[in-house]
């Protein structure tokens, strides 16, 4: 109950009360929109569509750069000079998003020409939404939060109109990347709107310093994606695009639940970051482990017990053959909620190249497991595989949050500026 009421105190009580609701409206949203897809489109075509979506997000840190954390911390020091800060990181993005489409396109064509065009636009989609996720974390550093989940929840309510009109008069693939187009350029030019028009005014300008700061973070990131994707890409390469369909449908429902660990890194990480292991946060630190263990155990009871009425309600037709994955994958919730927590809480504890290190060797395990059970097992290869490479990784996560516990002093930088999560801005 401690840990529960730390949500509805302190100042962060009102930014964590809009970012929860926020996020519940854009996962049950989502789960609103799979089940339309689900009896709309054949599996071959829905797989298309999140294997083109894995293969241009696994590009995306050529794009940000990651940089996003380091705009909070500029922005949270200095508000009023947002815009000198913003306008170097607006120019890194003029240049970066070119070689982004560019690299994009030129590995569509090598490594899945049948699905090219695909692939192409849904990177524009996925770089406008990861354009307004700058403009987001601007947002939240200026402690204007409700201007970002404003504008994602409105501009969310019309494409979910849009969509349903758009898959009952024609469903297709088509209409599906096409609806998406038009919901990340509304968010990117809506917050930039926003921003210029109430906040600070918007120009571009370039600093070497700014990707400096930033390498730290890129590297994460970028292994981070890499691991988060090679499920979904080796399942496209290894086996075909109705397995991929399947088999991303069981894990939309892990997926949409993510939120609740994505908030509460959101609350701790600036406590940890200012007071490190102090004796109030060693004992958060145990309600958060235990609070989203337990929180995951009672969602893996539930979606394994109850797999196949889930099923029938999200994915109609396709329910058979998705179900018995949900249940196996029902094994996720606990590992897939304490995974991002262990690492949010290093990160917060000066330890990001520790973190890194660690993103590293997980990404090594995954592609090593799913390269070997893939072609054994198919679908379920993938889940086993991810079972072990999130297991080992929270191993080793929580084997050196373990020896921080321990010292005396939990900070191994004294002065330096504490990092922000990965997770949590971009």
């Amino acid at each position: 109950m401690q840990f529960v009421r730390l949500f509805w105190r302190g100042q962060l009580q009102r930014d964590t009360l809009l970012l929860l609701a926020g996020q519940t409206f854009y996962k049950l949203s989502g789960i609103a929109l799979l089940m339309v897809l689900s009896r709309r489109l054949p599996a071959e075509q829905i797989g298309v569509f999140f294997f083109a979506s894995s293969f241009a997000e696994s590009f995306l840190t050529v794009a940000s750069f990651h940089l996003n954390p380091v705009l909070v911390r500029r922005v949270a020091v200095a508000p009023e000079e947002a815009s000198s800060h913003l306008a170097p990181l607006l120019g890194f993005r003029l240049l970066s998003s070119g070689l982004y489409l560019l690299w994009v396109t030129i590995a569509g064509l090598v490594f899945a020409r049948t699905v090219w065009g695909v692939i192409v636009v849904v990177a524009l989609f996925t770089l406008f939404d990861n354009i307004y996720f700058t403009f987001g974390a601007l947002f939240i550093a200026l402690g204007k939060t409700i201007y970002n989940v404003s504008i994602g929840v409105v501009i969310q309510s019309v494409f979910l109109l849009l969509f349903l009109f758009g898959m009952w008069w024609a469903p297709s693939l088509e209409m599906v990347v096409a609806t998406n187009f038009v919901r990340s350029l509304c968010l990117a030019v809506a917050a930039g709107y926003v921003t210029h028009r109430w906040l600070c005014p918007l120009w571009v300008s370039w600093d070497k310093s700014l990707i400096k700061e930033g390498m730290p973070f890129f590297f994460l990131n970028l292994f981070i994606l890499l691991r988060e994707r090679v499920d979904t890409l080796l399942l496209g390469f290894l086996t075909n695009y109705d397995t991929v369909g399947y088999y991303q449908l069981a894990f939309r429902v892990i997926f949409a639940s993510l939120f609740i660990p994505m908030v509460v890194n959101s609350v701790l990480f600036p406590r940890f970051a200012a007071h490190g292991l102090s004796s109030d946060n060693r004992r958060l630190l145990f309600y958060g482990i235990s609070f989203l263990f337990g929180l995951g155990l009672l969602g893996s009871g539930i979606v394994f017990f109850y797999a196949v009425p889930i099923s029938a309600l999200f994915y109609g037709a396709l329910a058979d053959t998705v179900a018995p994955l949900l249940r196996v994958m029902a094994l996720l919730f606990p590992l897939s909620f304490l995974h991002p927590f262990l690492s949010s809480i290093l990160q917060g504890l000066y330890q990001e190249a520790r973190v890194l290190r660690v993103v590293i060797f997980s990404v090594g395990v995954s592609f090593l497991a799913h390269g070997t059970l893939i072609p054994l097992f198919g679908a379920y290869g993938a889940i086993y595989a991810r079972l072990l490479s999130d297991a080992v990784g929270i191993g080793i996560l929580g084997w050196c949050l373990w020896r921080l516990y321990k010292q005396k002093s939990p900070r191994s930088r004294k002065g330096t500026e504490p990092s922000s999560p990965a997770t949590n801005l971009d």
